[in-house]
C-alpha cells in the first residue's frame, strides 16, 4: 500500500519528536555509552530519511528550505556505512537541526493540509 505525502510527513515529524526525546539531550559521549537511546535515535533518524526521500517530487520542490538530501543521507549513513556513523554529528544533528526540521514539517504540512497538493 502506497502511503500519501501528507501521511509520510505526518511519519517523518511524529519521528523526530520520538529522535528528540530519545536522545534526551544527551552528549555524543553521553549517547555511545547508552545503546538503547542510541540505537531508538538511530531508528528514528533512519525512519525520518526514508519516509522523507519517498516524499513526491513536487511536493519537494515545493519546499525547497527543507533539507531533503541531508536527511537522505544522514539515513544512507547509518543504513548502509553504520562504521562510519559519528555520535558527534548525530548529537549535533539532534541538538541544532531536529527542532527546526520539526517546525518546517509543521508548516509543510499545514499547507498540504490547507491546499490538498
Amino acid at each position: 500500500m502506497n502511503r500519501s505525502d501528507l501521511e509520510r510527513l505526518r511519519d517523518a515529524r511524529e519521528y523526530v519528536k520520538y529522535a528528540i526525546q530519545d536522545a534526551g539531550g544527551l552528549s555524543a559521549k553521553a549517547l555511545a555509552q547508552a545503546r538503547q537511546p542510541q540505537h531508538a535515535t538511530l531508528f528514528d533518524l533512519v525512519v525520518i530519511g526514508e519516509t522523507l526521500n519517498k516524499v513526491s517530487a513536487e511536493l519537494k520542490a515545493a519546499a525547497p528550505s527543507l533539507p531533503w538530501k541531508a536527511v537522505t543521507n544522514l539515513r544512507n549513513i547509518i543504513v548502509h556505512s553504520y562504521w562510519l556513523i559519528d555520535l558527534e554529528i548525530v548529537a549535533a544533528v539532534i541538538e541544532k537541526d531536529l527542532d527546526p526540521l520539526l517546525a518546517e514539517l509543521t508548516k509543510l504540512i499545514e499547507f498540504v493540509e490547507r491546499t490538498g497538493k
